[in-house]
């Protein structure tokens, strides 16, 4: 049995289809992640599950006031959450058969429907929730009874948990929930003890502690004691005919629950330490421990396994996230063998994670709509999953947090190009913009992450890939060697042959929300000294060439010194007259034949634009390359100022 669809309506930041979109979400029956930025609704979907499902800690799940979906100043006043349960075996069956959907397919389905109502307060009598979950699609079938409720619970591990506190012992603690329902668990009840026979030592829990009991009761220290209390104080305090005596002991009652409740679970000292001394572990490691032994219990039990875990990156490095996750999708997709699957649902906001994840399993959550990312979800083909798994990282994983992508194919972009965006009062970092360099591997692999199979749909989140055109100006060709038949310069294509290569280069990648933004002539750097940067990309080259030549980055003195020496340079270069295009190829020369670092260069001319001495705001915006305007202007909702 798994959660095969959850769907809410006016629960928290899902309305009613109508002004804003319902919750409607059809889940895998092994990882689940949802991901994306903080308020898009991914805790909202968790909750909504545990409320329709409770959990097996046993904790108090109720509705509130502020549970339902708000528009503007007017609140809704019901909400239904609906979850849909498929799979089940047989013996589950017969348990909840009266409250079993029948499926046109011929299948049999578990339905619950939670539907509450909100009452105001009026005159004296404060406001309430009203709720009932009944069973069927639309609450049509009947109350849920208490067999359906013990069979669905969901295993709910909350964020910033305290995992130590979650394994020590007491009344009800969770280790002894874990321990009660382990398959080996069974007998274990029974005390085994004989008293005629003190010295046998029993196989059985319960026995252990009677056993125990009796020979810590007949040790000389505690009759000692009890002797004490009992002749010297208590039995003072009783009346004629009256006895009054105490007894030291373990338990009060030899039960199977109160001596589980007894035990803790912790982690053995570091490697060095006696494994019987006691030592604090970390946050980290503690958490592990806590989900590795919620994960036996779903693994072993007979109930629903579903794991709901809310970041589980919570005082995790970035090693052991990965770990974790793992662990994680391990246990969700092939575990040992004679082993359950368990369904898991997980949110997280941590790029390390989702990087180590593999993409069909996750659903990007925004603005209170949620867009899977499986198979047939997207325009993703199986080779691009089988790319992406290989080659995203945590750098490019931002993406999934982001409310803008830039997409770029060098160091060069992901360096500058926010440093343009902030100058031109475009900031990436004010509009949630992450930049992803895919260093010219896979750029169409990336675009297509965001796009749907339904072209119909469009993910709201802009995505914009910058490619070179690598058309080589003719006024190149004295540095640029032209390689046999191969087209390569500008005069060896007509104007359509320029305008299909355009447009196939756009056609590759382009698609709902992600546009693909060509290089207006050659590249990046070429093209940002043509059309208005030529300056800034002169001096920042001629600093980059300088520390090439060094092997190492700039002092600030010889900063300086190089930066009086270009300025130089520069006014003699421009009174040479050279025509635009010459210009931008005389700036360009040294990064074609690699006497600087572009990435160097990029460096440099990030810092010269934010000293605002080349241009800012909308003076500069115009003087960027076409391509790179109608980036920035798609990524940050900011076109050109009229």
């Amino acid at each position: 049995m798994y959660l095969k669809q959850i769907r809410a309506s006016n629960f928290r930041a899902f309305g009613d289809g109508i002004a804003s979109p319902v919750l409607d979400w059809e889940l895998s029956p092994g990882l689940n992640i949802l991901v994306g930025e903080n308020d898009a609704g991914k805790t909202a979907v968790v909750d909504a599950i545990r409320h329709v499902l409770w959990t097996t800690s046993y904790e108090f799940v109720r509705l509130f006031e502020t549970d339902f979906h708000i528009d503007g100043a007017k609140r809704a006043t019901s909400l239904f959450i609906e979850a849909t349960l498929a799979d089940l075996s047989p013996d589950q069956e017969a348990a909840v058969l009266e409250w079993l959907t029948h499926e046109a397919d011929g299948t049999r389905s578990l339905i619950l429907h939670l539907q509450a109502r909100w009452i105001p307060p009026q005159d004296s009598k404060r406001g309430r929730v009203d709720a009932v979950t009944r069973a069927g699609r639309g609450g049509v079938g009947l109350e849920i009874g208490s067999a359906v409720r013990e069979l669905v619970r969901a295993t709910y591990l909350r964020p910033l948990r305290d995992a130590e506190a979650e394994l020590q012992p007491g009344r009800q603690s969770r280790l002894s929930q874990i321990l009660g329902a382990h398959k080996s668990i069974g007998g274990q009840e029974k005390n085994d003890f004989v008293v005629a026979t003190p010295k046998e030592v029993p196989k059985n829990l319960v026995g252990l502690m009677a056993f125990a009991q009796h020979h810590l009761g007949e040790h000389e220290v505690i009759k000692g004691v009890e002797k004490d209390i009992n002749d010297n104080y208590l039995n003072k305090f009783a009346f004629a005919g009256d006895a009054l005596s105490s007894r030291i002991q373990i338990a009060s009652e030899l039960a199977l629950q109160p001596i589980l409740e007894k035990f803790e679970l912790s982690l053995l000292p570091s490697t060095g330490i006696h494994p019987d001394e006691r030592c604090a572990r970390g946050l980290g490691y503690n958490n592990a421990l806590f989900m590795a032994t919620e994960l036996v219990l779903l693994r072993d039990g007979e109930e629903l396994a579903l794991l709901l875990v809310e970041e589980p990156e919570a005082h995790l490095h970035p090693q052991l996230q990965e770990r974790v996750q793992r662990l994680l999708e391990q246990s969700a997709t092939t575990p040992e063998e004679g082993k359950r699957r368990v369904q898991v649902v997980m949110t997280t906001h941590s790029p390390s994670l989702a990087a180590s994840a593999d993409i069909a399993s996750m659903t990007l959550v925004h603005r209170a709509q949620l867009y899977s990312l499986a198979h047939d979800k997207t325009k993703l083909k199986k080779s691009d999953y089988e790319f992406l798994r290989r080659f995203i990282d945590a750098t490019k994983a931002n993406m999934f947090f982001a409310r803008g992508v830039a997409i770029v194919e060098g160091p060069a972009e992901a360096l500058l190009l926010p440093a343009l965006a902030e100058a031109c009062d475009r900031s990436f970092s004010r509009h949630g913009v992450s930049v992803v360099n895919v260093s010219n591997v896979g750029l169409y692999h990336y675009a297509r992450i965001l796009q749907r199979a339904d072209e119909a749909v469009k993910v709201p989140i802009p995505v914009a890939c910058l490619t070179d055109r690598d058309v080589v100006p003719d006024v190149a060709n004295d540095f640029v060697v032209k390689s046999g038949e191969k087209k390569r310069f500008e005069s060896d294509y007509s104007e359509a042959e320029v305008k299909a290569l355009v447009k196939a280069k756009e056609d590759r990648a382009q698609g709902g929300n992600t546009v693909v933004c060509v290089s207006d002539c050659w590249t990046f750097e070429y093209d940002l000294a043509l059309f208005g940067c030529a300056e800034l990309m002169f001096k920042a080259i001629h600093l980059a060439k300088l520390a090439e030549s060094k092997g190492e980055r700039l002092d600030e003195e010889d900063e300086v010194k190089a930066m009086a020496v270009a300025h130089d340079e520069w006014e003699a270069l421009k009174a040479a007259g050279h025509s635009d295009e010459k210009l931008a190829s005389v700036v360009y020369q040294p990064l074609q034949e690699k006497d600087a670092s572009k990435a160097v260069a990029a460096q440099y001319a990030a810092h010269l634009v934010a000293t605002g001495q080349y241009g800012k705001g909308e003076d500069l915006f115009k003087r960027l390359p076409p391509y790179v305007q109608r980036a920035l202007a798609h990524l940050t909702g900011k076109g050109a100022a009229a």
